[in-house]
């Protein structure tokens, strides 16, 4: 069955991930063989090299991977490619995630049949570089000191006009695992502005689940100020879309760590008159501590020269929300209270309200299935596909989001019909990596074109120690999603 994405996007709008799960080089990289005489041994293996660390691999390094992994780059916490020096003894780590296609991260396959904008895949090039490299020995041809620049930034740079947080941090409830909180987030618009580009600035990485962004009007600040007072805690609670005054907030774009900023093509924008804010819905999930957090978003408009060039009215962008069902039942190895279905549902109505425990009921009608038709999943893998009628438009980006037990993710246009297209495909989800994709070409839908997302998952990779459960479409990281954007312009 078909449904209309703008009938989805009324009521939900719900996310995830959290950190970049990367090994310890230290940990994974072989010894070096003992000699006599290492100098002479290593001397005559750079001789016999084919393959140079400074002429050949340093120019696919800075290419892909020098932009994360030097300077401020998210990737020195795990591993930072300053200088040669850094590679010193970690050749077979190096192999190791290249090889899995851990590094550098694109989940995106060549199942796809478009081409993205910042692809950070390797070419087989650059991959046969980095991989006969590690197989001659991994050996470091230049002074340990030489730099490796970043050639190239894994995403665009914004140039943020403003970075903004809420007035004060927070930290959650005690007992609380999964806490949804809004924050206002002011812009201090004087004129209309418009938006290019929005980044997520991270404080505590760590709790951190995801970020839904809304746009609200001028004239309900004092409604979500009052919210935010209710319970004398910073912000308010808020487990779907937040509601302002008599309607809810336009979201605008979401964030997930591995996700990169929000950046509009020429032309395109997102409107803010004076006064208008954002709101911030902040995914926490804490496992032990809980920090206080308070992390910002860096908003960069169009300059008016780009207004007036497009006669000072750009195309406005918005978001259609697909969804897909999310029915996994237990193992037929496993049990307990939770592997109940009835069971489940009362307990995400218990930590999350019962307006939650409608999501699954209305994704399920919407997409024309019923829990019984997943009975059979008892073998530890499960899968969803929905077809869903969507609004014409020029396609600005593909978001794509499950949680920790995803497994494969597929976009489909038009499926099984002359003109069937696969926009996205993912054959290893990885809940780290959850970009944005932009396409290189135009890609144009037309009204009443038909969508299939196709979502699955592997109870195999359920958390060691937690209860056994029935998953269904929830918020906690510990449940799960088939939830995907496609953000769209005019065409």
């Amino acid at each position: 069955m078909r449904f209309r994405s703008a009938v989805l996007a009324l009521g939900l709008a719900v996310l995830s991930a959290c950190g970049s799960g990367s090994t310890d080089p230290a940990a994974t990289s072989a010894e070096s063989p003992e000699s006599s005489d290492p100098t002479a041994a290593t001397t005559s293996t750079l001789e016999s090299a084919t393959i140079s660390f400074g002429d050949d691999v340093i120019p696919v390094i800075s290419d892909n991977c020098a932009s994360c992994h030097t300077g401020d780059g998210p990737g020195t916490t795990h591993l930072d490619m300053a200088t040669a020096e850094s590679f010193d003894g970690i050749a077979e780590f190096i192999g190791f995630k290249v090889s899995e296609g851990e590094m550098p991260p694109w989940p995106a396959t060549n199942g796809s049949e478009i081409d993205f904008l910042w692809d950070l895949s390797l070419s087989d090039d650059e991959r046969d570089t980095i991989l006969g490299w590690v197989s001659e020995g991994g050996l470091i041809d230049v002074d340990p000191s030489t730099p490796i620049p970043a050639t190239e930034p894994s995403f665009p740079p914004v140039e943020a006009d403003l970075v903004v947080a809420a007035d004060e941090p927070y930290a959650g409830e005690p007992g609380l695992i999964d806490d949804y909180r809004c924050r206002i987030l002011e812009l201090g618009t004087t004129e209309t502005e418009w938006i290019r580009a929005l980044d997520v600035r991270p404080d505590v990485r760590e709790v951190l689940h995801h970020g839904v962004f809304f746009l609200a009007d001028a004239d309900t600040i004092e409604d979500a100020r009052a919210q935010a007072a209710e319970d004398g805690r910073p912000g308010w609670q808020c487990q779907t879309v937040p509601r302002i005054g008599r309607s809810s907030a336009f979201q605008i774009t979401a964030w997930a760590p591995g996700t990169g900023p929000m950046v509009l093509p020429e032309g395109a924008g997102i409107r803010v008159e004076p006064g208008d804010y954002l709101i911030a819905q902040w995914h926490y999930h804490y496992d032990g501590e809980i920090p206080a957090d308070n992390s910002a978003v860096a908003v960069e408009f169009w300059d008016a020269a780009a207004v007036e060039t497009s006669g000072g009215q750009l195309d406005q962008v918005w978001n259609q929300v697909l969804l897909g069902p999310v029915e996994i039942p237990c193992a037929e190895w496993e049990e307990g209270p939770l592997c109940s279905r009835t069971a489940a549902v009362a307990r995400i109505q218990e930590e999350f309200g019962f307006e939650s425990t409608l999501i699954p009921q209305f994704v399920n009608a919407g997409c024309g299935v019923e829990p019984d038709d997943f009975a059979a999943f008892t073998q530890g893998t499960a899968s969803s596909t929905c077809d869903i009628t969507v609004d014409g438009g020029e396609v600005v980006s593909l978001w794509p989001h499950m949680h920790e037990l995803g497994t494969t993710y597929r976009m489909t246009l038009n499926p099984d019909t002359p003109d069937e297209r696969i926009l996205l495909e993912i054959d290893r989800w990885d809940f780290d990596w959850q970009m944005g994709y932009y396409p290189t070409e135009p890609l144009i839908l037309a009204d009443g074109d038909v969508v299939r997302v196709e979502c699955g998952w592997d109870r195999s990779l359920w958390p060691a120690g937690l209860e056994p459960r029935y998953v269904v479409w929830a918020e906690g990281t510990q449940d799960e999603m088939c939830y995907s954007i496609i953000t769209t312009r005019a065409s």
